[in-house]
C-alpha cells in the first residue's frame, strides 16, 4: 500500500531524480485534502493537526520535522488556493482505487480525531466520495476502520 508514493518521495529526498520532475505532488495533494478535512468546520484543532502529522510520520515515513514543515507550508499556502479540484485530479491520475479509499480513510480519521462529525464535515466526505469515485459503502467501511484506529490510540 502506498509503495509507489513512498518510493517517489524517497527518490525526491535522495535527489535521485531530476529536480524538474514533480514527484511527491500526490503526497502534497493528500496533505491538502487532509487539511481541508481539518479546517472545513471552521476550526483548525491541534488534535486534528497532530493526527495528520502522525499519518505523515507513520504512513509516509516523514520525520517529525518533515511532517511539520509540510503541514506548515500547506497551511501557509492555503490562502492562495481557491479550489481543491486540482488536488483531486492529481490523486485520480496517480492513485489506484485502493489508494483512493485509503485517502478517504485518512480523511475520516482527521474528522473523527476530535470526536465530532458536523454537517460541513459530513458534506465534505460525501463530495470526496463522488470526486474520488469511492462508493458510499467503501467510504462507510473506511470510516469504521478509521473509528477503530482512533479508539485504539
Amino acid at each position: 500500500m502506498f509503495s509507489n508514493l513512498k518510493s517517489a518521495f524517497q527518490k525526491a529526498i535522495s535527489k535521485e531524480i531530476d529536480e524538474s520532475d514533480d514527484y511527491g505532488e500526490d503526497i502534497q495533494a493528500i496533505i491538502i485534502l487532509l487539511l481541508e478535512a481539518c479546517q472545513i468546520d471552521g476550526e483548525t484543532e491541534e488534535i486534528e493537526i497532530n493526527f495528520i502529522k502522525n499519518l505523515l510520520i507513520n504512513k509516509f515515513n516523514f520525520s517529525k520535522a518533515e511532517a511539520e514543515e509540510n503541514i506548515n507550508n500547506a497551511l501557509k499556502n492555503d490562502g492562495e488556493r481557491i479550489e481543491i479540484f486540482s488536488q483531486i485530479k492529481i490523486i485520480l491520475n496517480q492513485m489506484d482505487h485502493k489508494e483512493r479509499i485509503d485517502v478517504i480513510e485518512m480523511m475520516w480519521g482527521v474528522i473523527l480525531a476530535d470526536g465530532i462529525i458536523d454537517d460541513f464535515e459530513a458534506n465534505l466526505m460525501r463530495r470526496m466520495n463522488g470526486l474520488l469515485y469511492v462508493s458510499g459503502i467503501e467510504s462507510a467501511e473506511a470510516k469504521e476502520r478509521a473509528l477503530k484506529t482512533s479508539k485504539q490510540s
